[in-house]
């Protein structure tokens, strides 16, 4: 938006709650699947969805403005491209990530303050407990937080594309999860065994998906605290999305641990969102080649220091954290989808 002033560019940025919460609250009502193959009024939707009409007219108004909707009250509300995505029922669908990023999310970068002066993550601040602690309380947050993450794990069957591994024998998917990664990587790799390791709950929640995708005879089940112990035996370990999760001395245990576990020569490979070494300026919302280069991971590295206490990372600081823990850091990265990079490390 060249024309901007910087005043209105300021006010923009400030509304980005206003958007968030809009967002939010239709995925929360359901809206796209109500206009999944239909054009709607607010009369309409509000009878649906059982909200309040008046109120729900000047929210799908609003939406119009985002680019989500299309239409008025006298031709009916439709989906755009970008509200399509908030349907339950289509591929990358991005509803859980509108409930989730309009909750708990939402609420905890409300104690951003406290962790830019103190260094502590805001969400602990503001609700008195963990990420992890908060969603073990709270089941139908955690469920809908686990849908975002699958939704979120398109770039698992590329993983094998880009990473041979025809000559593993024992595939280690450290906070596996629900063991997505680990059965792409076994679906390419059918003479190699996997273990995946991970809370003892999460674990035993992935035994039924491993079975439906035909390789539970392939895995073992660990359950345990990485930053205690990793299994030993494997020749291929796997951290996705798990570094980030955590500050620099937890992050050194953790490999520390795995080079405890690993034989000399084995394989670390790490998927993780890479901050570029320079970062790209310019007018924030810019629109242009300048927006499309701004780093995701630049933003998500706000995120994860506000709820974990993470960090997203550049390719030296994976390289000191790797050298530090006895790795070497190969210089092959491969970019996947989701603005995930594949990095390698060998134990020395």
């Amino acid at each position: 938006m060249p024309d901007e002033s910087p005043s209105s560019i300021v006010l923009r940025l400030l509304q980005g709650a206003w958007t968030t919460q809009a967002l939010h609250v239709a995925a929360a009502l359901g809206i796209a699947d109500e206009l999944a193959d239909r054009a709607a009024t607010s009369g309409e939707l509000a009878a649906a969805t059982g909200a309040h009409a008046d109120s729900l007219h000047r929210l799908l108004r609003y939406l119009v403005t985002l680019g989500v909707l299309t239409g008025d009250d006298e031709s009916g509300y439709r989906l755009a491209d970008v509200g399509r995505l908030l349907r339950s029922d289509v591929a990358g669908s991005e509803r859980e990530r509108a409930l989730t990023y309009g909750t708990w999310n939402y609420r905890a970068f409300g104690g951003l303050l406290h962790t830019i002066r103190t260094g502590e993550p805001a969400f602990d601040h503001v609700f008195g407990m963990s990420p992890y602690d908060y969603l073990a309380a709270h089941p139908d947050e955690a469920r809908s937080f686990d849908r975002q993450m699958q939704r979120a794990e398109v770039f698992f069957a590329k993983v094998p594309e880009v990473y041979d591994f025809s000559g593993a024998k024992t595939i280690v998917d450290v906070a596996g999860g629900n063991g997505g990664l680990l059965a792409a990587i076994l679906a390419a790799a059918p003479t190699a065994r996997g273990i995946l390791f991970d809370a003892e709950h999460v674990v035993a929640a992935a035994r039924d998906g491993l079975r439906d995708r035909g390789v539970l005879d392939r895995c073992d089940l660990a359950g345990g605290n990485f930053l205690e112990s990793v299994p030993s035996g494997g020749d291929v370990y796997v951290l996705s999305r798990v570094l980030h999760n955590w500050d620099d001395l937890d992050c050194q245990t953790l490999l520390t641990n795995c080079h405890e576990a690993m034989e000399t020569g084995a394989t670390l490979l790490i998927l993780e969102h890479l901050i570029p070494s320079e970062i790209p300026g310019g007018i924030p919302g810019e629109e242009g080649d300048c927006a499309a280069a701004r780093p995701p991971a630049i933003a998500l590295d706000i995120n994860m220091m506000a709820l974990f206490g993470g960090r997203e990372r550049t390719w030296e600081d994976f390289g000191s954290l790797l050298a530090t823990a006895g790795f070497d850091l190969l210089p092959t990265r491969q970019p996947l989808p989701s603005d995930i990079t594949l990095l390698i490390g060998r134990r020395r």
